[in-house]
């Protein structure tokens, strides 16, 4: 349980190392338009919705909700106590406040590697977000897959 809690803790770290490295790559690529504004990229709301769906994306590899590609879409709420414990990790990751969020999410499963020991093949869920509605920091912020493409 040990080694398995070291782990997590390890990828948690990494996964917030990479959220707040693609949040400065993301500032880092804003330039000044022709008229001596930002562009729309660079927009705290735009940065926020971001940062937020890069991170849940991430932190939801980690999770076991114990749900099947046959639940899919899966609704990921905060007004549902299943998903408290994934929801404060990602204010904490993010150091967002994190009012109230809806995300529609499509599970996709595949197969993982084999267990040696016991010659069992697992199957693993990736999870991609469909879309997005928040209140965070005080700002409402929406998402569709394909937003940032």
């Amino acid at each position: 349980m040990k080694n398995i809690l070291t782990r997590r803790a390890a990828a948690l770290g990494a996964f917030a190392l990479a959220a707040a490295l693609s949040f400065g790559a993301l500032a880092g690529c804003s330039s000044e338009s022709g008229g001596g504004t930002s562009m729309a990229s660079t927009d705290p709301v735009t940065m926020t919705t971001k940062t937020l769906v890069k991170t849940a994306t991430n932190e939801m590899t980690l999770v076991d909700w114990d749900v099947t590609a046959d639940e899919s879409p899966l609704t990921i709420s905060s007004d549902d106590a299943r998903f408290a414990e994934y929801l404060a990790s990602l204010e904490e990751l993010t150091g967002f406040d994190i009012e109230s969020i809806t995300m529609q999410v499509t599970i996709t499963e595949f197969a993982g590697a084999e267990i040696a020991a016991t010659h069992e093949n697992v199957t693993d869920n990736m999870y991609r977000i469909d879309s997005l509605e928040a209140v965070v920091d005080g700002q409402t912020i929406t998402y569709a897959d394909g937003d940032f493409k």
